[in-house]
């Protein structure tokens, strides 16, 4: 019997760490008011966990230990969720267990508390008669809004590929494909005819499943459902992963360690050869989005630099030794977060603010590539044509741009980087000298 998990409450050090803090109000009022219950071995943990939520809900005398117990007992349900989200994940989107709590782990054992810390949601949001509260404190966590952003910028979608493909029109994978994965024609017509063969076997079956009182959760294709469909399950799962990061980016999350390839429906080459004048064109394209992206994140180290500078006490030189060792140095954000003595994890996260300097940089590159790049048609279109490039030009702008910026997320949460790999990271490392302080 795991008793003890009544009386320690896992909570967050200063360090940022976890670890079991004794409440010894807790223990010793457990041992006295329910001895029996806490020195047999054979004691029922649904009746001992019953009696304190009768004894929380009765608001009789000492209810509040008792609430402070059944929080202690959460804190560790929500320990465990966390660590099974680290032992199928962490390793491959470059996260630990102490990351994930720094986000849900809120309870610092004080009571009675204004503050209604993440344990005492779940304990005022639970239901014996639905389910046990082990399990409704796992449900909750691995659904805290909160965590699951920090999953997504890590790159990590927590849907199965049939549920994505299930989810996506018809209408959707086109311009999925097209626009975001920057497609051909042929890729982007074969993708969709996969999802309608998908939609029209698998969709057909599921619907019957579920009325014949079936598992919720979708399954994947059966061999007969493949023969059907005349597809494989790896073009499936490929189709859906490109569906995937498409997700992630416009929820805000990185494209964590999945590497892009161009979907190869059946290995035919596009043979189409390049005009000499498309191909300076393009080499021009090149040239203003490294120089635009280059003044753009100057601008936005700048601008950061001096903000900071600005507050009581500067952190404009541990932003900028920061960036340059996530960045150009491959550290990650835990080991500079020790080593420039900013105390934890969260803090060095929320100074960096990595996701808003890419933000900050796509709002000030769009406009000054957008004047570049027309000013280059001029030399290598008609009249007709720069007519039509005015109608889409910012469009298509935005989603190269967003294109690059999903890159470098994906690439600097990689865990085996060791440098800059991403046209953003390179250009960053090659303008932040100038921004660096003398001692780094």
């Amino acid at each position: 019997m795991t008793i003890f998990r009544y009386w320690q409450l896992i909570r967050i050090t200063s360090s940022g760490k976890y670890q079991a803090h004794l409440l010894t109000q807790v223990q010793e009022w457990l041992q006295q008011a329910f001895a029996d219950s806490v020195n047999r071995a054979d004691t029922q943990m649904t009746d001992f966990q019953k009696a304190l939520l009768d004894r929380w809900h009765s608001k009789a005398a000492q209810a509040d230990l008792a609430l402070l117990s059944l929080r202690c007992f959460v804190s560790h349900q929500i320990r465990d969720a966390c660590d099974r989200l680290t032992q199928k994940f962490g390793k491959d989107y470059g996260f630990t267990t102490a990351e994930l709590l720094a986000v849900v782990l809120d309870d610092d054992g004080r009571s009675p508390s204004t503050y209604r810390p993440f344990t005492q949601q779940i304990l005022e949001s639970y239901d014996p008669a639905k389910a046990a509260l082990s399990t409704w404190s796992n449900q909750l966590t691995c659904n805290h809004p909160e965590l699951n952003q920090l999953l997504l910028e890590k790159g990590l979608y927590r849907a199965s590929p049939w549920a994505i493909l299930n989810d996506t029109s018809l209408e959707q994978v086109e311009k999925i494909l097209r626009t975001f994965h920057l497609c051909s024609e042929y890729e982007v017509k074969a993708g969709r005819a996969l999802l309608e063969q998908y939609k029209r076997v698998y969709c057909r079956d599921r619907l019957a499943q579920r009325q014949a009182g079936g598992p919720r959760r979708c399954q994947p294709p059966t061999p007969e459902h493949l023969r059907e469909m005349n597809a494989t399950l790896e073009q499936l799962k490929h189709l859906a992963e490109l569906l995937r990061q498409y997700r992630i980016h416009v929820r805000g999350g990185s494209g964590g360690p999945y590497r892009l390839e161009v979907p190869d429906w059946e290995q035919v080459p596009d043979s189409t050869p390049v005009p000499d004048e498309q191909e300076e064109f393009l080499e021009a394209f090149r040239q203003a989005v490294k120089q635009g992206l280059a003044g753009a994140i100057a601008q936005v180290i700048a601008a950061n630099s001096h903000r900071l500078s600005q507050k009581k006490t500067p952190q404009d030189d541990v932003y900028i030794k920061g960036l340059n060792r996530y960045y150009c140095l491959g550290q990650t954000i835990g080991a500079l977060a020790t080593e420039l003595s900013l105390g934890n994890f969260a803090r060095a996260r929320r100074l960096l603010d990595l996701q808003r300097l890419r933000a900050d940089v796509r709002h000030r590159l769009l406009p000054t590539l957008y004047e570049q790049v027309r000013q280059e048609a001029v030399d290598y279109s008609s009249p007709e044509q720069l007519h039509r490039l005015d109608q889409t030009l910012e469009a298509v702008l935005a989603e190269h741009i967003d294109g690059l910026l999903a890159e470098d997320a994906a690439a600097a949460q990689s865990p085996n980087r060791s440098g800059p790999t991403s046209l953003f990271a390179q250009q960053l490392c090659a303008t932040i000298h100038q921004f660096m302080p003398d001692s780094e």
